[in-house]
């Protein structure tokens, strides 16, 4: 049991070196006892003090004798609770308590050690201070091995300058836990950040990597099949050159220039797949160079279609070309627009049957201007639809008039499209034709 009134201050004023040390301990005008050195003293709350005891006394005299004390710029506050089922709901609603001075004998001889566990399961940072009147319930060396307190007191051994002690020790200590678990938190919180980043950069690593697989597959196809498209034609030149060369003697003037003929289609079929390699090289590495400008699309529509009259007539086809408006102003690219209609309407001819139309339609909606193309074809299948914007396409429909086809067009016709803010799609049907549709912008006359 804490000494009386008179024994405290005799206690006090007894020895001046007790007295010294009162300006240590108490922080008048704010005065701090100990210097402020850790992240967790900077917080503004007080030290939050828990007297757990059934004497009411008790609770007074360890206000009384602490109710200046200060530690790292803060004071205390003190709970209380007279018994240990009081002190379960403020334990629960206080999480930040840094000192419970815990009595072992309440309303029952062992109230005290058995709420000692329901407190670490709420808060396993505070400082406990068991301290008894009666040592023979809770003997000293037994208790301090059982169970998870810090300090072990007897009521009647705490002078005011060994509770100004222990509530030291106790704070010093609290604080410095805090202080590492505050760095345990933080470093805790970086770690799983980090992690996340590792983790996120490692996924991103996996997708790239499953790019690049992809990328490095389309080429070897694309390499594969560009070969092979260009050994046919060099082939042919070869063995034509080999023959002219060989027996140019025993052939006819006809016959010569009817190879010198076959030689310039096959050059003629090199050029176009090479151009079209450049061109979706170009355009895959972004060096496309597009400059938009305004143009009336008539014209280049009607220039095109013109170029391909021939070949339609060599297959027996019949052109027909509707328009009513007197001008189509878009945005485009001249060398661009050109490639797209003239891939367009080359395919229209290439894959119509012989004795077929072919439907050529501008159009104007309110902000665009629309491009139909459509044949009378062996249409497409839902297949062939998903793979038609696709390099080196390969689909169900062959030319009719063994045209040559590097499989690239359609890919050249979207991108560029794209780039000149257009769109371009194709609505088909097996056996019923195929219309290739192009949109572009509305300019206004005076743009």
């Amino acid at each position: 049991m804490f000494m009386t009134q008179t024994n405290k201050e005799e206690n006090i004023f007894a020895d001046d070196a007790i007295f010294a040390d009162d300006d240590a301990i108490f922080a008048d005008d704010d005065e701090v006892l100990v210097q402020q050195d850790n992240n967790f003293s900077c917080q503004d709350k007080n030290w939050k003090i828990f007297i757990i005891d059934d004497e009411k006394d008790v609770h007074q005299l360890t206000k009384f004798v602490l109710e200046d004390y200060v530690y790292q710029n803060k004071h205390l506050e003190f709970l209380s609770a007279y018994s240990a089922s009081d002190a379960r709901k403020l334990i629960t609603q206080h999480n930040d308590i840094a000192v419970i001075f815990l009595d072992v004998v309440m309303e029952t001889n062992d109230a005290g050690l058995k709420l000692i566990e329901y407190i670490r399961e709420h808060n396993k940072f505070a400082r406990i201070i068991l301290r008894t009147g009666q040592p023979g319930y809770a003997p000293e060396k037994q208790v301090i091995l059982k169970y998870d307190i810090n300090d072990y007191k007897n009521k009647t051994e705490l002078t005011d300058q060994k509770l100004f002690t222990v509530i030291t020790s106790s704070l010093r200590a609290y604080s410095d836990i805090m202080t590492i678990e505050l760095y345990r938190q933080s470093l805790e919180n970086k770690v799983t950040e980090r992690t996340l980043q590792l983790k996120t950069k490692n996924e991103t690593l996996i997708i790239l990597n499953q790019e690049l697989v992809a990328l490095n597959q389309e080429k070897n196809e694309f390499l594969g099949i560009a070969a092979h498209d260009l050994k046919n034609p060099l082939s042919a030149i070869q063995s034509l050159a080999n023959l002219m060369r060989m027996a140019i003697n025993d052939f006819p003037q006809e016959k010569i220039v009817e190879f010198a003929a076959m030689i310039e289609n096959s050059a003629q079929r090199l050029f176009a797949l090479i151009q079209n390699l450049l061109d979706v090289n170009a355009i895959e590495s972004g060096n496309t160079h597009i400059s938009l400008a305004s143009y009336d699309i008539l014209p280049f529509f009607q220039t095109v279609v013109q170029n391909y009259i021939k070949p339609a007539e060599n297959k027996n086809i019949e052109i027909k070309f509707n328009f009513v408006e007197e001008s189509y102003p878009i945005l485009a690219d001249e060398n661009a627009i050109f490639q797209v209609l003239d891939n367009l309407v080359s395919n229209a001819i290439k894959y119509s049957p012989h004795g077929k139309s072919v439907y050529f339609t501008l159009s104007k909606t309110d902000s665009t201007v629309r491009c139909e193309i459509r044949d009378e074809g062996p249409g497409l299948s839902e297949k062939d639809l998903t793979q038609l914007f696709g390099k080196f396409a390969r689909l169900t429909p062959r030319p009719t008039g063994d045209e040559h086809s590097t499989g690239l067009g359609l890919f050249i016709v979207k991108k560029l499209v794209e780039v000149m803010k257009g769109n371009v799609w194709c609505k088909s049907e097996l056996g019923r034709g195929t219309t290739f549709i192009t949109e572009f912008p509305l300019l206004a006359e005076d743009e």
